[in-house]
């Protein structure tokens, strides 16, 4: 059969993506140097991960009204203020003089980040054809990896000296970032013209995109609308709704969760397990860039397996690969040795998340896909939030050895109970059985 393939690259897809990027850049400027900053205050690591808790923690609480709120009224608005908010933040921590004001704007800086992140990702699935969601999420994905592999570089390499002024640079530095986001998300055009209140998602294609990506494919090869894909079973009726989330999240949200709570180590304390090994700090920021590889790599061929294979066949393996990777980081006596566990890393960070958050999409109807955005930043939240201080106080009163045993304990945990509870094996075999009664 001949064919076309859908485009999937249209003006505002682009948009959203630097959007989103923008802000994400941030994120991961504070990730791995807000935790130097925060012992320069108060002299110890768990303070540290009462940062990172505060941070997560206001982001939580901003994921389900951010998505309802997307849901009804559109996301674009809500990509723009969120950008706009954190760039106040950037610009507020520069005046910090004392934690309590420090926590403060780290809430604001938190709230922001969770408006502009969740509304982008829940506007991917609106403008991708959904012949490509999740290729389309998987890619939308890469601005993380950019930001991911860029971002602490950056952020070590311009506090490098650990002097007040330093990160002051850096704070500047991050809020012209954020007006990059707001810029971006006031070009997007998508959502213009259609009435408040209606569902974002196929019932409302805009003009722009029904001209570049949907409606030409449909017309001219309309055997492909016969052909059932993975993503088209996403036309599913709306679910049960429990503390604003679609019940059909819970499951793959848990996982994220523990998979994130994994993953905190490595977000949070790197640079400070480095420090103590006596490694550079700017040096320290290879890592994160050399881990790109790995998810460049991951993001851009694992997804396509995703949409036509499934999840399991990418999430297993990626956590399993994770576990072991966490287990072996204490281990590593060099900088160039850690270095070589980055691509692995890499590649288990850039498969595990954009797949589960695939499937979440493709397990709820369209028209919760606000607040399955909202579920999905809102697991990675909780993960971080908990695992943060915790990490934080095994490595004040225990050693940096055992927050990365522990993290790989949990992350084994977490493949078992995907496995038994989550896959899509047993998804469908539980449709399939509600199906047949």
């Amino acid at each position: 059969m001949n064919e076309k393939k859908v485009k999937l690259f249209s003006t505002d897809y682009v948009l959203v993506i630097i959007s989103a990027m923008g802000t994400s850049f941030v994120n991961y400027f504070f990730f791995s140097s807000m935790s130097l900053f925060a012992e320069k205050l108060a002299g110890t690591v768990t303070f540290a991960g009462f940062m990172s808790l505060a941070y997560s923690a206001a982001a939580l609480v901003a994921r389900p009204v951010t998505g309802i709120i997307s849901d009804r009224r559109g996301r674009v608005k809500i990509i723009i203020f969120g950008a706009a908010l954190s760039a106040v933040a950037c610009v507020m921590y520069s005046f910090t003089v004392s934690l309590v004001l420090l926590m403060m704007i780290r809430v604001l800086n938190g709230i922001g980040m969770s408006m502009n992140a969740t509304s982008a990702s829940a506007a991917v699935p609106d403008i991708v054809p959904k012949e490509r969601l999740a290729e389309g999420v998987g890619i939308f994905g890469l601005y993380a990896t950019a930001a991911q592999a860029l971002g602490p570089f950056i952020a070590l390499s311009i506090v490098g000296d650990g002097e007040f002024r330093s990160y002051n640079r850096l704070f500047y530095v991050s809020a012209l970032f954020c007006v990059v986001s707001l810029i971006s998300g006031c070009f997007i055009k998508y959502e213009r013209g259609k009435k408040s209140g209606l569902p974002s998602g196929e019932e409302t294609v805009s003009s722009s995109e029904t001209a570049e990506s949907r409606s030409p494919a449909l017309i001219r090869d309309p055997a492909s609308v016969q052909t059932p894909t993975l993503v088209q079973e996403n036309d599913l009726p709306e679910g049960k709704v429990v503390l604003g989330f679609d019940v059909r999240v819970f499951g793959p949200a848990l996982v994220m969760l523990f998979y994130y709570l994994g993953l905190s180590s490595v977000m949070s304390y790197l640079t400070l397990y480095g420090k103590t090994r006596g490694f550079q700090v700017e040096s320290l920021g290879l890592f994160f860039l050399v881990a790109a590889a790995g998810i460049l790599l991951s993001r851009l061929l694992l997804s396509r397996i995703v949409d036509k294979r499934g999840g399991d066949v990418v999430i297993i393996p990626g956590m399993i690969l994770l576990a072991v990777t966490l287990i072996i980081i204490p281990l590593m006596p060099s900088l160039p040795l850690l270095l070589c566990l980055a691509v692995p890393y890499g590649i288990c960070s850039g498969a595990v998340g954009p797949s589960l958050n695939a499937i979440m999409f493709k397990r709820c109807s369209p028209k919760r896909r606000g607040t399955v955005s909202a579920a999905y930043f809102a697991a990675v939240d909780v993960g971080i939030t908990i695992g943060a201080p915790i990490m934080g106080w095994i490595a004040d009163n225990i050693s940096f050895n055992w927050v990365y045993w522990m993290s790989s304990a949990v992350v084994a945990l977490t493949v078992l109970a995907f496995i038994f509870f989550v896959s899509d094996r047993k998804y469908n075999r539980r449709a399939e059985i509600k199906a047949s009664t």
